[in-house]
């Protein structure tokens, strides 16, 4: 409520609903380490809806990803570490840039699939991580997360749990002015496992078990639909469309404070439960990180998967280029589809794909099998026609 205030603008209302469940990820669900962010086998954590940044902020000071309280203190300011948004890059911690809706959703979608790439390839000893995705009502309004859904779960992809956080309100107020969809069944269509949480916002246990449940099961994405209440446990806003975009007033504020039993001060975060919050982040993030670094250090494809992380180096893989003749009739496709064949075989972290245009585009590469849920080894992507959401896991691939 804080940084909202004092920024004048930001979107607390989502961030105050869903801080139980960021706790319960952070501290018993995610498989992260504030001291090593960049881990390759951490486990992701996407916001989808971004504008609720300043939720993954807390947490990331919390658990000591860098961001202190005078970072929450500049929360959108030009040039400060806590923009209005999250950027990957920019901030330590941050996965991938999210903002429209939606986009962050189909982010994830890429990421299992590479994900899901790498360990059919080189093993679950060296990757076997999971991608958490938090979506609102107006992500699954749009259409991207449609395209992407419908792919996740003709892909069978089991290391993806997505948390729709049901709070049935928009900026414009509740969202039975523009949609009547019956999600569970929506995504039951598309192939996934649906868990109907209901209400247990604010139970921590009942959170971990659903969390747990989907990360454990085998076969299909996960879709956890937990009813929120958006601005909880303001006495004054909580499940009103103006607890979404606009920030609290002081006077808010204060009541709100008044109801959870804190100090009404500004930033207001104890020294002593930062530090040891802190601590136990360290010390459980370290023994993770170890430990599987001393399991991926057993396996006999360890290099192999090693080759997949690295910047292929620039001469080597243009002297595997092919030349052609600029006054050729050789076709702009064709070229491409020569520079694809000579570049998968160096590049081993290569995947290609197209969105039913492989032939067309020319990104159909000799030797390379389809890559389908029996067949996830496959570095060949047959997308279907869903542009938009290729699009957008394509950068969580990358």
């Amino acid at each position: 409520m804080d940084a909202p205030l004092a920024a004048k603008s930001g979107h607390q209302g989502t961030a105050m609903a869903l801080a139980p469940l960021a706790h319960v990820l952070f501290s018993r669900i995610l498989r992260h380490h504030p001291g090593d962010s960049s881990w390759r086998n951490r486990d992701r954590f996407i916001l989808s809806g971004g504008h609720a940044s300043i939720l993954q902020y807390a947490m990331l000071f919390m658990y000591g990803y860098g961001l202190e309280i005078s970072d929450l203190q500049a929360f959108r300011q030009l040039g400060s570490q806590t923009p209005g948004h999250p950027e990957v890059g920019h901030t330590n911690g941050i996965e991938v840039t999210t903002g429209p809706l939606g986009q962050g959703f189909a982010n994830a979608v890429g990421m299992a699939i590479a994900e899901r790439n790498l360990r059919a390839r080189f093993g679950a000893d060296v990757c076997d991580h999971h991608t958490y995705v938090i979506a609102g009502d107006g992500c699954l309004m749009e259409g991207v997360s449609h395209e992407a859904a419908s792919l996740a779960g003709h892909l069978g992809l089991d290391h993806l749990v997505c948390v729709f956080d049901d709070n049935k309100i928009t900026i414009d107020g509740s969202t039975s002015l523009t949609c009547s969809d019956d999600v569970a069944m929506r995504f039951r269509s598309y192939g996934w496992n649906v868990i109907e949480a209901g209400e247990i916002g604010e139970d921590l246990d009942a959170l971990e078990n659903m969390l747990t449940q989907a990360k454990e099961h085998v076969g299909q994405p996960t879709l956890c639909i937990l009813r929120t209440h958006i601005g909880f446990p303001s006495p004054d806003l909580t499940d009103s469309h103006e607890a979404h975009g606009n920030p609290f007033t002081a006077e808010l504020t204060a009541r709100t404070k008044e109801v959870m039993g804190i100090p009404n001060e500004p930033f207001w975060a104890p020294t002593d439960v930062v530090k040891s919050v802190r601590e136990f982040a360290f010390s459980r993030g370290s023994k993770l990180a170890n430990q599987d670094r001393a399991q991926s250090a057993q396996s006999l494809l360890l290099s192999a998967y090693d080759a997949c992380w690295q910047q292929p180096d620039q001469e080597s893989v243009r002297g595997l280029l092919p030349s052609f003749d600029s006054q050729s009739n050789f076709a702009t496709r064709q070229a491409i589809q020569k520079v694809i064949e000579a570049s998968v075989s160096a590049v081993p972290g290569l995947l290609i794909g197209s969105a039913d245009l492989t032939g067309n585009t020319g990104v159909k590469v000799g030797g390379q099998s389809p890559h389908t849920k029996n067949a996830p080894e496959g570095r060949q992507i047959y997308f279907g026609i869903r542009e938009h959401a290729m699009g957008s896991a394509l950068v969580g691939m990358a």
